[in-house]
């Protein structure tokens, strides 16, 4: 099981470093994100995410993600990968106590993916 959880979290660190390089042209990993996160709708939400974040509401934090997420900002698909990268950083037993599993983040990130348009074979295969 923990090399499971560990091939996850990785995938996970790819896929929004790729995505976050494809998209905006950044090195996410190094804060290339900033920039995107600087959009006042954006900027908003990521406020809102990071502070029920602190408070271990990762749920209602992805819940509002989704709830405000629009397709045909940009900027927001940067708080998206954001937030998912700073929940992969987590340990399992972290994700856990918050009633979240890698899978399920594993998941979202391909939801929100799908949503943006961005296909990347042999991901998040629905077939």
């Amino acid at each position: 099981m923990f090399m499971q959880q560990d091939w996850l979290m990785r995938q996970i660190e790819i896929m929004t470093m790729a995505i976050a390089q494809l998209l905006f042209g950044k090195d996410s990993k190094e804060h290339g994100l900033k920039e995107e996160l600087k959009q006042e709708q954006s900027a908003e939400l990521k406020q809102k995410l990071d502070a029920l974040f602190k408070e271990g509401r990762l749920g209602e934090a992805e819940d509002l993600l989704f709830f405000e997420l629009d397709e045909t900002d940009i900027s927001m698909l940067a708080v998206a990968i954001d937030f998912y990268q700073q929940a992969n950083t987590m340990s399992d037993d972290e994700l856990n106590a918050r009633g979240f599993t890698r899978s399920e983040l594993w998941e979202g990130l391909g939801e929100v993916v799908e949503r943006y348009g961005v296909l990347i074979p042999g991901f998040w295969d629905k077939s």
